[in-house]
């Protein structure tokens, strides 16, 4: 395609040449990894290499124009399901530190990697994680894998994490090479990852877009979507008993609330990536440093499915400006940016 383009001659060269510059620019491995407390990478271009899920799905049409979501977060998108579509963005592709919500990709590798039903042998020991979030863990406890991902992703057990990246890879820091190449794979072009739990760490950051698309990726998994719609876990090890509540408390409370996962460092403030489903369409809002961000998450999806509409089947509809929209429009362009 290259030589092609060269042979209409030197000025379709000149042209390609700046094209191909440009994008070996973003595409040339991670963003340089920010210090905890420092500024963070500039973001990259949106990401355009994600995979669409079949079958295609129009995006939905705004049929209002009610005013933009008044978010307190700094990084903030929604994202139609069916789609891909961007249906409001806020600093979306900003690298910002994501937290727990980092457990999405952990719990995504794990059940595409491991079994739940294996056993595991636990050499984390959670009295030494003082000030974390955690499961309960001691060592030579026993447990499946399936009940360390409910402490994992329910009470966001950061030992659970730790002990699920060990069962799989063999140790945390092998674990995160296999976070990090799925990340590329996915085109999550502002995400890198430097543990499996979320704790703040120089070069664990990810940006609200890249956390939608990730999110959208695992929950077409029915089991991932048991994980994170569950309420209530009870599990036995060998060791001792546990009980786990969802510590997403927007599935008790907001209507059409089915996941994902909330998050909180001194760092990255209050995170949450959330999904709802109204009418058989699903969304996700993400919110990413937000002094509230059950608030900020309701606000998104309330805003999303009251500004759109969804066709069934690749009907063509008509935007609030009378033009036609049809099932062929880009699932990856922003629909509204924030203010």
């Amino acid at each position: 395609m290259r030589g092609a383009g060269c042979a209409l001659g030197l000025l379709l060269a000149s042209i390609l040449l700046v094209a191909c510059a440009t994008a070996s620019g973003s595409e040339g491995g991670p963003p340089a990894p920010p210090a905890v407390t420092a500024s963070v990478p500039e973001p990259a271009a949106p990401a355009v290499v994600m995979r669409l899920r079949a079958p295609f799905a129009p995006p939905p049409i705004q049929t209002t124009s009610p005013p933009p979501p008044s978010l307190s977060a700094e990084g903030a998108v929604v994202l139609d399901e069916g789609s891909g579509a961007v249906l409001y963005e806020r600093n979306a592709h900003t690298p910002l530190a994501p937290a727990s919500v980092t457990k999405i990709m952990t719990a995504l590798i794990a059940l595409e990697r491991g079994n739940p039903e294996d056993l595991v042998t636990v050499q984390i020991d959670s009295r030494r994680m003082r000030g974390s979030t955690v499961m309960g863990l001691v060592p030579d406890e026993q447990l499946t894998l399936q009940d360390l991902l409910y402490g994992m992703m329910l009470p966001s057990g950061n030992d659970a994490a730790a002990a699920i990246a060990e069962h799989i890879a063999g140790t945390q820091a092998a674990f995160v090479e296999l976070m990090n190449r799925h990340a590329e794979v996915l085109g999550l072009l502002n995400t890198h990852f430097a543990n499996p739990h979320g704790l703040d760490a120089t070069g664990h950051y990810s940006s609200a877009y890249d956390l939608a698309l990730l999110a959208r990726e695992a929950m077409a998994r029915p089991d991932f979507q048991r994980l994170v719609n569950a309420r209530y876990w009870e599990a036995q090890g060998t060791i001792n008993s546990y009980r786990m509540f969802n510590s997403n408390a927007l599935l008790t409370w907001y209507s059409g609330a089915d996941g994902v996962k909330i998050g909180y460092t001194r760092s990255a403030r209050q995170t949450i990536v959330a999904s709802a489903t109204r009418d058989g369409h699903r969304v996700y809002a993400v919110a990413l440093r937000s002094p509230d961000r059950n608030f900020d998450a309701s606000v998104l999806l309330s805003w999303a499915f009251n500004a759109y509409s969804w066709r069934a089947g690749g009907e063509a509809g008509a935007g609030l400006d009378g033009s036609a929209i049809s099932a062929s429009t880009s699932a990856l362009t922003a629909g509204a940016a924030a203010p």
